[in-house]
């Protein structure tokens, strides 16, 4: 960014162009940082987080009584049971039950 503004330095330039390159100059660098942070805290298997609880992935709730869909921060629990009694249990920050089966079959496995 600094490189496209010394480049400009000399040249007639609107001056709408330059305070939206000088705006561009101040804001980016702090965005850029802030979404790698971002992006760093959602990592590769899920595409939300809240900012009250960053393991928390967002979800649509079923027994929303407005029954609007809403999306609030909610975690995926799997339950293994045999004879009614709860033999292993797990917790994901994916949305879908599809992607967390095959890590909670290999965890009850184990334990």
């Amino acid at each position: 960014m600094i490189r496209i503004l010394r480049a400009l330095k000399n040249k007639p330039v609107d001056k709408k162009v330059k305070q939206k390159l000088n705006y561009a100059a101040k804001q980016w660098p702090a965005a850029l940082d802030r979404y790698e942070q971002q992006e760093k805290i959602i990592g590769t298997q899920r595409s939300s987080y809240s900012k009250t609880d960053p393991d928390a992935t967002f979800m649509r709730m079923k027994e929303d009584h407005m029954k609007n869909g809403q999306l609030k921060p909610a975690y995926n629990v799997q339950i293994s049971t045999n004879n009614q009694y709860i033999t292993s249990y797990s917790i994901h920050q994916n949305t879908t039950d599809t992607s967390t089966l095959i890590p909670h079959i290999q965890q009850h496995i184990k334990s």
